[in-house]
């Protein structure tokens, strides 16, 4: 179980990992204490472009509600068919969450989208409600705990893809603020960032870029990202179960771990690991 701090008007501080976030988290400074769902609701209804459900339904917060009587009643079924995210007050896990819509309106879409027919077909017809499928398991595994690693450099990817990781961390660590970076995805994750620990890992998916994504601002990067991402979650050709995500110690990140300035830091093979069993 985390311990995770109460609420931090300036929580985005704490680690470059928040970094893709904190043009949302400006709006969140003024408060002092935790936001209620009036003021989450208040920043979707005055955001640019609403933000929809592929079910064409505009996005709200709600609060969490009971056992469900039915399908549609259901969490991701609900926000299909509703737009209602069932929301937990005080709670970062919810928090992130919502923010997450904000950064990647789209894949989020799709992503919830591709819940509805696993899981009808597991509640519906008889199956085993909690059993789901491969296809389920990769989507809850990146929604909740992804991230996307983006690299203009191949050979970088290829280190993560082949587990090298104090090759990619440490001898060419120089060249990662240039052509690496690592943005979070899944809630759990920017939750997990709250109180970092060894062992904390991202499920990820790995994009090549023109060198052209590095000279763009966080928003343009966010748009870009939630396009390629699109187009793979909607192509149904490479990401098929959980073992299609790479995992990555997202704390071996230069500067995400105060202690990761030292090479032996990357000796642990407990958390950077050689491979998959």
């Amino acid at each position: 179980m985390l311990k995770l701090p109460g609420w931090e008007p300036h929580f985005h501080q704490r680690s470059p990992l928040f970094k893709p976030l904190q043009h949302l988290a400006k709006y969140f400074e003024k408060y002092q204490q935790w936001p209620g769902l009036k003021e989450y609701q208040q920043l979707l209804d005055n955001w640019p472009h609403p933000i929809k459900t592929l079910g064409n339904k505009n996005i709200t917060v709600v609060p969490q509600a009971g056992r469900p009587n039915h399908f549609n009643e259901h969490y991701a079924p609900r926000i299909y068919h509703t737009g209602e995210i069932q929301t937990r007050l005080e709670n970062w896990h919810d928090f992130f969450q919502y923010l997450s819509w904000f950064m990647f309106p789209v894949t989020k879409a799709i992503i919830n989208a591709m819940h509805i027919p696993h899981a009808q077909q597991r509640i519906e017809h008889g199956g085993d409600s909690g059993r789901r499928s491969p296809v389920e398991n990769m989507l809850s595994l990146f929604d909740e705990g992804g991230a996307v690693l983006v690299s203009s450099d191949e050979s970088l990817l290829q280190l993560v893809r082949d587990f090298q990781w104090k090759a990619l961390f440490w001898e060419r660590r120089e060249e990662l603020s240039e052509k690496f970076v690592c943005v979070p995805f899944g809630h759990a994750v920017y939750e997990k960032g709250l109180a970092p620990y060894i062992g904390m890992t991202a499920n990820c998916i790995l994009l090549h870029s023109g060198k052209e994504y590095f000279e763009m601002n966080n928003t343009e990067q966010l748009v870009w990202i939630d396009e390629k991402l699109v187009a793979l979650f909607k192509s149904g050709s490479t990401l098929k179960k959980p073992k299609d995500l790479s995992p990555f110690p997202i704390l071996g990140m230069p500067e995400w771990d105060e202690n990761n300035q030292q090479e032996h830091y990357y000796d642990n093979a407990n958390y950077f690991r050689p491979g998959r069993r």
